[in-house]
């Protein structure tokens, strides 16, 4: 409780000290130049895999076909962004969210770039928008047009946006409240800005283009044990026991995947399993491009609820994903019509009421379910319905 008072004043003190920031900025003349756009995605990789089919749509659209198109992105996912968009992206303006956040010289560098460059039209296509993130990059960035979502109208932002940040846009796309799938929200927000009806039925990458190779050669599955937020994270016992399963019953390798922040993680994993010899670790010794490649060429994925399952979906790979629940309905699950091969292990008070309405709207927003009230053996029965036709 005392650290979400905390994070609320911290955000107060921020906005308070950005604001000589912002009247400097105020002092520079932007000379917008035409048929110039800069799109505005700053979340996380999940949010960009479920977004970025979507630029295409734009860049081939009547009304932006002669756009030069200018992508400011979270630095996360540059390698994704780069090795698979830049055919249709201009140019990029990376962004450390940390630094946007906390480094008053970071911010107005940045923003400094974006209201000197005089863009023509701006579009923020984040459904949970950020005051200090895009809506402040909105806000200062002379563009003559700036499009923007109404948002996710939760109890904590709906009163935000309409006294503070809404005035920022000269046109704000109305969003339905019924709880949409993110692809999808993501659809209507386009086909209402280009006013057509899309074409595009379910998240695409295009592993071809991935030259380099890991030289994997033996059938393997993924292990994933990373998350952003520790309520998201399953064990590592559990982990270790689904290792060990694949390994034993299926003979396959298994290959532990994730960021160098999740090196701790995956030795406690690797410690615990008994068929060591069966597994390799990578953790941290990928980039995201490299992530991508690995996972699709995996007979299957096995993860937390984090940006390796929406990748897993775009490659076309089965993946089984643990998760508390939280944003259920709109991050998860997948539909069926976007992909068929997603399974999903809930905590029992999700399982036993997942048709019940109100239990996709009790967890729309948020979950403090127990992840690690789901056993092995629950994730273990999951794996072998999918196994049956992987063979």
């Amino acid at each position: 409780m005392f650290s979400k008072y905390f994070i609320k004043f911290q955000n107060i003190f921020f906005f308070l000290c950005f604001l000589l920031i912002y009247l400097l900025l105020k002092r520079i003349h932007v000379q917008n130049k035409r048929n110039t756009l800069l799109i505005i995605r700053l979340d996380s990789i999940g949010d960009y895999v479920l977004f970025r089919n979507f630029i295409k749509t734009v860049k081939e659209s009547e009304k932006y076909t002669d756009y030069s198109i200018t992508l400011c992105g979270n630095i996360i996912w540059k390698d994704l962004a780069e090795s698979f968009d830049n055919n249709i992206i201009d140019r990029f303006i990376w962004i450390y969210r940390n630094s946007f956040y906390k480094n008053p010289f970071y911010k107005y560098k940045i923003l400094k770039q974006i209201r000197e460059t005089g863009f023509e039209v701006i579009i923020d296509p984040t459904y949970t928008r950020e005051i200090l993130f895009s809506d402040t990059i909105v806000k200062y960035s002379g563009a003559l047009i700036r499009i923007g979502s109404s948002g996710a109208l939760d109890k904590h932002t709906k009163w935000r946006r309409k006294l503070l940040t809404n005035k920022y846009y000269t046109n704000l796309i109305y969003m339905r409240e019924t709880n949409l799938f993110e692809f999808n929200r993501n659809k209507e927000f386009f086909e209402k800005i280009l006013d057509v009806k899309l074409n595009i039925q379910t998240t695409h990458l295009d592993v071809s283009i991935i030259k380099e190779s890991l030289n994997l050669k033996n059938p393997f599955a993924v292990i994933f044990p990373g998350a952003a937020a520790a309520e998201r994270r399953w064990n590592a016992n559990n982990f270790a026991a689904i290792g060990d399963f694949i390994a034993s019953k299926y003979l396959y390798n298994i290959i532990i995947a994730g960021t160098a922040k999740e090196n701790e993680q995956s030795s406690i994993i690797i410690s615990l399993m008994k068929n060591k010899e069966k597994v390799i670790d990578y953790t941290g010794k990928t980039n995201l491009t490299q992530l991508i490649k690995l996972i699709s060429d995996a007979a299957i994925l096995i993860a937390n609820d984090t940006g390796a399952v929406h990748i897993s979906a775009a490659v076309k790979t089965p993946f089984v994903c643990i998760s508390n629940g939280n944003h259920l309905g709109r991050f998860h699950p997948y539909p069926v019509e976007i992909f068929s091969r997603a399974n999903y292990v809930y905590p029992e008070e999700i399982r036993n009421n997942f048709n019940d309405p109100e239990t996709i709207e009790k967890y729309r927003f948020e979950s403090h379910l127990n992840i690690n009230s789901i056993t092995a053996n629950e994730v273990i029965e999951v794996i072998q319905n999918e196994w049956y036709k992987l063979i």
